[in-house]
């Protein structure tokens, strides 16, 4: 029965983590983990070596390593397409975020990001330099190989595999939940924690630590521990990366967790941890919708509680719900239509404001409407 109620309102959407170096057991002091300065936690040379290694980037301690043909393929293919993601998402997003001063100017350093799957890229590109980003989905957060014995068939598949799991997500600009459920459970791609140093790296990060932790009843951090080979059993993963020059190290935290109330009830911790990180910034995309039922209001009142800015397409919250709970909202892009799986969710009242007040095309198409050409975003400020 895990994951039941969550899987019965998506089986048919879309939407859209063991030890090696440390295995000492240990419990954070502090209600949840925080993003630690450059002299405390200083690069781990092996894993931004691991890396750069699945991302096609060169790294001294993979010179042998990046002589077999198989890894200069992907390399040669991952340059291409990253060039192309880049020019037709990740400078479009940018500038136009930059144009929009105010999504960034006075927005927590927090964000949530519920529904997300591996998709740290989309995060990143509307809020970037956050110092922790929450990311929570149904896919497991996995461990790395041995790369230095990952050759010949083992080898191409996996790379393959990773190129696979980011095809939609690099066409469309989200990951689909049919597609993650396959693909991040084909040997080597055991969980999101490879699309995420795939992203970290290629946006020029350096990996300092990788540690799974699980979370207790009251909210806190627990188990610790460097993840290595094996597959962890903790609920989630925690990655810290820094760009050369910053001045502190940032936090990715990943949490596998179905979070419909009924599972959430099973694990009271978590709403205790997410409720400890006080005022964040929410986003959505691609989200299934799943926030219009009543069986995720835990996650929701998370997000309705604390968010100081909600930054969503139509699959997050209905329009009225974020008005009705004190936050202005601004309409962005166009909305006419929901692909027909969710037909039942679209919003008459919220396409009568946008018909009012055309608010005129956004310069990319992310979420479900991309096939169609449409994209559509709400910002929600709380008043």
């Amino acid at each position: 029965m895990k994951q039941a109620l969550w899987m019965v309102a998506i089986v048919l959407g879309m939407a859209s983590c063991q030890s090696n170096q440390n295995s000492t057991v240990k419990t954070d002091s502090a209600a949840a983990p925080k993003a630690v300065s450059v002299e405390k936690a200083p690069v781990d040379a092996e894993w931004t070596a691991f890396a750069r290694y699945i991302s096609g980037v060169h790294d001294d301690l993979n010179t042998e390593l990046e002589t077999n043909e198989v890894w200069k393929l992907h390399a040669a293919k991952t340059h291409t397409r990253w060039e192309e993601l880049q020019k037709q998402f990740g400078a479009v997003i940018s500038g136009w975020v930059t144009d929009k001063k105010y999504l960034n100017d006075k927005s927590p350093k927090t964000l949530f990001y519920p529904f997300a799957g591996g998709d740290f890229y989309y995060a990143n590109l509307f809020y970037p330099n956050r110092d922790t980003i929450i990311m929570i989905g149904l896919e497991p957060c996995g461990s790395k190989f041995d790369k230095a014995t990952a050759t010949g068939k083992a080898l191409d598949e996996y790379l393959n595999n990773l190129d696979q799991a980011m095809f939609y997500p690099h066409k469309l600009g989200f990951f689909r939940t049919l597609s993650m459920d396959k693909d991040f459970n084909r040997g080597y791609l055991n969980g999101t924690l490879h699309t995420f140093l795939f992203y970290l790296t290629r946006e020029g990060n350096n990996i300092h630590y990788v540690e799974s932790f699980d979370v207790d009843d009251n909210g806190l951090a627990t188990n610790v521990l460097a993840v290595g080979m094996e597959r962890t059993k903790h609920a989630g993963i925690r990655i810290g990366y820094s760009k050369p020059g910053d001045k502190q190290v940032r936090e990715l935290i990943y949490i596998s967790q179905n979070v419909a109330d009924a599972e959430m009830a099973k694990k009271p911790g978590f709403q205790k941890y997410f409720q400890q990180r006080g005022n964040i910034v929410s986003y959505f995309k691609a989200a299934s919708y799943l926030l219009y039922n009543e069986y995720f209001s835990v996650v929701r009142n998370v997000v309705l509680g604390q968010s100081k800015v909600i930054l969503q397409d139509d699959s997050g919250m209905p329009l009225k719900l974020m008005r009705d709970n004190g936050f202005n909202v601004e309409l962005l892009g166009e909305y006419t239509k929901t692909i027909g799986l969710f037909s039942n969710r679209f919003q008459q009242d919220m396409k009568d404001e946008y018909q009012a007040t055309p608010p005129g095309k956004l310069p990319f198409t992310i979420g479900y409407n991309a096939e169609f050409g449409e994209c559509n975003l709400q910002l929600a400020t709380k008043k």
